[in-house]
């Protein structure tokens, strides 16, 4: 049985060292070790994501135009008309 007391009382100290261990780095990374400053958040992939700024800290958006530009009419024929891939060569 002395090998198995001696087992148990080793188990026993890592355990302790292992308790005190958490309990120290706990201390470190708990709110009250930390400076308070911006805190970081991030999206679902890990990244950083930038916080939203604070209202009236930024211009307010450009006015949208008057009228849209309508799309360019499409060319028919010439060297710069797209082939249809589908149509049959003639």
């Amino acid at each position: 049985m002395g090998f198995m007391d001696k087992a148990k009382q080793l188990a026993e100290q890592a355990q302790q060292k292992l308790d005190e261990t958490q309990q120290s780095f706990n201390k470190s990374s708990s709110p009250d070790g930390q400076p308070q400053g911006e805190t970081v958040s991030y999206d679902e992939h890990g990244r950083p994501t930038q916080e939203a700024p604070l209202a009236g800290a930024t211009a307010p958006p450009a006015a949208e135009p008057d009228a849209p530009t309508p799309p360019p009419a499409p060319t028919t024929g010439g060297s710069n008309a797209t082939p249809d891939p589908f149509k049959p060569i003639q």
